[in-house]
């Protein structure tokens, strides 16, 4: 919990820092945003003291992907900005038949054959500090920046996942587990400026990570490793103040 703690303070401490000392002329942003988000499917890999089982291509709940962002952009270059961003989204596992592969703690070694995967919640909060590059379109003297500005945006977050087994054979059900990672963001959008100092915005963004966490096996409850990437995918729409 303290590593933890201490990872969120430094991504926060150097938002910060290159947020400070800007001229008060320097175009200022906080965004929030929402929608749905979908996880690819990914095998999921299980180390416990039986050995290393595999469960093939295990499909990810859509869920609901939201956050918010505070930033600027540089008065000498208007197009480049950065912004301290927070990013919440959910990978949920229902109970679904896969193809199970290696050894597991009820079933032994040798499986090859379906099963269940099990049900487990997975949820992720990123923080990173990103940099934002915009093209402004459509200048008028109400939007001296455009009317219409499609952006990018990219960033290398800190990703907390908590995973929580609920129903499976294989881990200990409600004994939880957080991994802190460091993966990667991406995305692309298009801001509308609607009224004074607001503007409407949608966005694609993708997020990487792998996760790795230490949970409990069903009989002993000895370590039992959770092992899965996570690629994210979200369409978000939102709201942001500009001044």
């Amino acid at each position: 919990m303290k590593s933890m703690q201490g990872v969120v303070a430094t991504v926060v401490a150097l938002g910060f820092v290159l947020l400070a000392g800007s001229p008060a002329s320097a175009e200022w942003f906080a965004d929030v945003f929402v929608g749905p988000s979908f996880t690819q499917s990914k095998d999921v890999k299980a180390d416990s003291g039986a050995g290393r089982g595999t469960f093939l291509d295990v499909e990810f709940d859509t869920g609901v992907a939201y956050g918010g962002r505070f930033g600027r952009y540089f008065d000498g270059l208007p197009f480049l900005g950065v912004a301290v961003d927070y990013f919440n989204f959910s990978s949920d596992i229902s109970r679904q038949t896969v193809q199970l592969q290696g050894c597991f703690t009820v079933s032994g070694c040798g499986v090859n054959g379906p099963g269940s995967s099990g049900s487990f919640d997975l949820s992720t909060i990123a923080l990173s500090v990103d940099l934002m590059l915009r093209l402004p379109l459509f200048k008028t003297a109400d939007a001296p920046q455009g009317r219409v500005q499609p952006y990018l945006m990219v960033g290398l977050p800190v990703y907390i996942t908590t995973v929580t087994p609920r129903r499976t054979t294989d881990f200990r059900a409600h004994h939880s587990d957080t991994n802190v990672e460091i993966g990667y963001t991406a995305g692309a959008g298009i801001a509308f400026h609607v009224y004074k100092n607001l503007a409407l915005f949608g966005e694609y963004r993708f997020n990487h990570v792998k996760v790795e966490a230490d949970l409990e096996d069903s009989v002993s409850a000895s370590k039992s490793t959770f092992k899965t990437d996570l690629d994210n995918h979200s369409a978000l729409i939102g709201i942001s103040a500009r001044w």
